[in-house]
């Protein structure tokens, strides 16, 4: 089974969609559930349309595949902001927080390396959350 990582970036309307294998495909959503809804429907739809007009299907989309959502990080970041504070996520994920406003402000992108940090450090907020009972 293939697996298709979807790229989803809050903009002013919504969240964007985007495929790492498919660079010319694009969705939308006007909330974050519609946005993984019209990701799923674009892939049936384009897969259609490649077949009514003849044209190949890629190699991705000819058999059975997963899609794998993955935020960038302003969305996830913007995403988590009324749950988890700029200063846990620095402070669990040992990235400036001052850095970590850069993103969220957009005034910055993060290096691959800190975007793993981030994400880590989320993980490690939730699951000291999941311990508490």
């Amino acid at each position: 089974m293939e697996t298709i990582k979807v790229f989803l970036e809050k903009g002013k309307d919504g969240y964007g969609v985007s495929f790492d294998a498919l660079p010319n495909v694009f969705g939308f959503g006007e909330t974050l559930e519609a946005a993984k809804q019209d990701a799923k429907d674009t892939l049936t739809g384009f897969v259609e349309v490649l077949k009514k007009h003849g044209k190949p299907v890629p190699e991705v989309l000819q058999g059975q595949y997963k899609l794998v959502f993955e935020f960038e990080t302003d969305t996830l970041l913007d995403y988590i902001s009324g749950t988890v504070t700029q200063v846990a996520l620095s402070k669990a994920a040992g990235v400036n927080r001052s850095q970590i406003s850069q993103y969220v402000t957009r005034r910055k992108k993060p290096r691959p390396e800190q975007r793993l940090k981030i994400v880590q450090g989320l993980h490690k907020i939730a699951r000291e959350l999941l311990s508490v009972s």
